[in-house]
């Protein structure tokens, strides 16, 4: 019974760090687990506290199942994984309750194919789905059903609406840091491109939007030229910034909206052999985007801290399933990698790509 109390005292502190924001901007060290690609599910199998003669308490005997559903495979979506599986196995090893985590990535970025994953998940009576979702009017009508069904959905990488909680940095904030960053280092003037993501996805278009928005508002030396659209896809985000170097041989600075933008723009400035001319802060934290920062081909990149979108996600939904009420919004923080503190970031996410 102590094991338990002291077990379940430990996760009420953490809840009470997500409420007091106490956390959301330093670093986590944990060994990450091994994470999935497409279709495949993770699990996050650990065994069960129990002890002869122990009194039950409110969780005893449970068993809860998550579904964990990314926008598509992607490695900035295995790092959310990791933080998901560790606090699923933290919890089943530290209280009476066998958490798993079933990771199902969609093959590609498509709103219907996401919506038939929901639709799956919830048909087999998975107690709570978690979702960072590509298109929020087109799933809306798939998420009342859901709920209707009594399966809690919370968000995450997207900030709240509605009667959803998530669990993310804050667009304000990424917008603010990358910004900012890139401002300095090309003195506030210049050419800039402007890389969109996937357009219908709520995050990526508010991100957007912000950028063009505080580009004409607060930087009248600033020339803001398109930088293409790259669907949250590394290799096209390297295509459509090849194009737009290649258009624009005065480039001073590029601007994106995703994890896929900054592998791609990183790699075009490499092949153009303009490292160092062509400024560009990131967004994201898998090894593509820490290697091109260790290289220089990036200045730097804002982290989200994916790792523990995933793992406060969980625990939220441990929460839910005791009785508690959980927040509208957790909001993780941000802060910067640069070649200073690189190093312990690739060692932490060394799994994804």
């Amino acid at each position: 019974m102590k094991k338990i109390v002291i077990a379940l005292a430990i996760v009420c502190i953490t809840a009470t760090m997500i409420f007091a924001g106490v956390g959301c901007s330093s670093n986590t060290t944990a060994a990450a687990s091994e994470t999935t690609a497409a279709g495949n599910e993770t699990t996050a199998v650990a065994s069960e506290t129990t002890a002869a003669g122990n009194e039950t308490t409110t969780a005893a005997g449970k068993e809860l199942t998550i579904a964990l559903v990314p926008k598509v495979v992607h490695p900035w979506f295995d790092i959310v994984n990791i933080g998901a599986q560790e606090m699923a196995k933290t919890l089943s090893e530290n209280t009476t309750t066998k958490v798993t985590v079933n990771y199902i990535a969609p093959a590609i970025a498509d709103v219907a194919e996401q919506n038939t994953i929901l639709q799956q998940a919830a048909a087999t009576q998975v107690d709570g789905i978690i979702i960072d979702p590509l298109d929020v009017d087109g799933s809306a009508q798939i998420f009342e059903e859901i709920k209707a069904q009594g399966i809690l959905i919370t968000l995450f990488d997207l900030s709240p609406f509605a009667d959803w909680t998530s669990v993310c940095s804050t667009d304000v904030d990424m917008v603010e840091f990358e910004l900012t960053r890139l401002m300095k280092l090309i003195g506030e003037k210049g050419k800039v491109a402007v890389m969109q993501g996937f357009p219908t996805a709520p995050s990526h278009k508010q991100r957007y939007d912000l950028f063009i928005k505080r580009l004409a508002e607060e930087y009248p030396n600033v020339t803001v030229v398109d930088g293409g659209v790259d669907n949250d896809n590394m290799e096209t985000a390297r295509q459509q910034a090849s194009s737009t170097i290649a258009a624009n041989p005065d480039l001073a600075g590029y601007i994106v909206c995703d994890a896929a933008g900054p592998v791609g723009v990183g790699q075009a400035i490499k092949e153009a052999g303009k490292v160092g001319e062509i400024q560009c802060v990131g967004i994201g934290e898998m090894t593509s985007i820490l290697d091109l920062v260790k290289e220089g081909a990036l200045e730097s990149t804002v982290y989200i801290y994916p790792d523990m979108q995933g793992s406060y996600s969980v625990l939220l939904h441990y929460m839910h399933s005791l009785g508690v009420t959980i927040p509208k919004m957790v909001d993780m923080g941000v802060s910067y990698i640069d070649k200073t503190n690189v190093d312990q970031y690739l060692d932490r996410f060394s799994t994804t790509g």
